[in-house]
């Protein structure tokens, strides 16, 4: 099985700023456990987020952040 990409923009964050995280795991559910494990090592284990799978086969530019708050 190959990896995929996912990317996530609505996790906690350490500031009540945007945040912006990347993910490369073989499926949706890993790369939920991955990503929450890395929240739960910055103490940041509280809360939902989503997960969008990134379309890899086109080329393309997605701005997670673009410091607009």
């Amino acid at each position: 099985m190959s990896n995929m990409v996912f990317y996530c923009t609505d996790h906690d964050g350490l500031w009540p700023v945007g945040v912006a995280s990347i993910v490369v795991a073989p499926s949706e559910s890993i790369a939920r456990l991955i990503l929450w494990e890395r929240l739960k090592e910055r103490g940041l284990e509280k809360g939902e987020f989503t997960l969008q799978k990134l379309d890899t086969s086109t080329s393309q530019a997605i701005i997670l952040n673009d410091g607009n708050y």
